[in-house]
């Protein structure tokens, strides 16, 4: 099970790297495709900024859904993320990065807050089985998030 202060320090590394691609890619870069679904490297980091505002009220419904029931079965993530993408249409880099500080920093306080036995219930979502929330937590939102933004160095470095 993921600890507190690995959901916090991975959570710190994901606003920390996001400051830093914000700052490192050049206007054409950003406009590059980072991904097979073809979103440029802005809408990824609208993505990620995006889901920091999802996180809390997903984790809360994952722990209170009943044993075994598949949180994910009646969402439609596809467009649930052209939504987040959608409404960041147009922000800069840097604002984007900005809000990935801001959202981020309301989930390193909320789980600084919230209880143990929250984040050790064990739930379902999609291909992920009767795992604990905060290894949930881990993967779907630090991991993710972070994956995206190596996505976008490497269309970068893809040329």
């Amino acid at each position: 099970m993921a600890t507190k202060q690995e959901l916090i320090g991975g959570y710190e590394f994901l606003i920390q790297e996001a400051r830093r691609i914000a700052a490192s890619l050049s206007p054409e870069e950003w406009t590059k495709a980072a991904d097979q679904d073809g979103w440029k490297n802005t809408e990824v980091l609208a993505h990620v900024a995006g889901i920091g505002g999802i996180v809390v009220p997903f984790a809360t419904a994952m722990s209170n859904a009943p044993a075994g029931a598949d949180v994910g079965a009646a969402m439609n993530i596809d467009e649930i993320n052209a939504g987040i993408v959608a409404a960041r249409a147009g922000k800069t880099p840097a604002e984007l990065a900005e809000e990935v500080a801001a959202a981020y920093g309301g989930v390193i306080e909320w789980v600084r807050g919230v209880g143990d036995d929250l984040l050790e219930r064990r739930a379902t979502m999609s291909g992920y089985k009767d795992v604990p929330v905060s290894d949930l937590l881990l993967r779907m939102t630090v991991m993710h998030g972070l994956a995206h933004i190596y996505a976008a160095y490497s269309a970068v470095m893809a040329g």
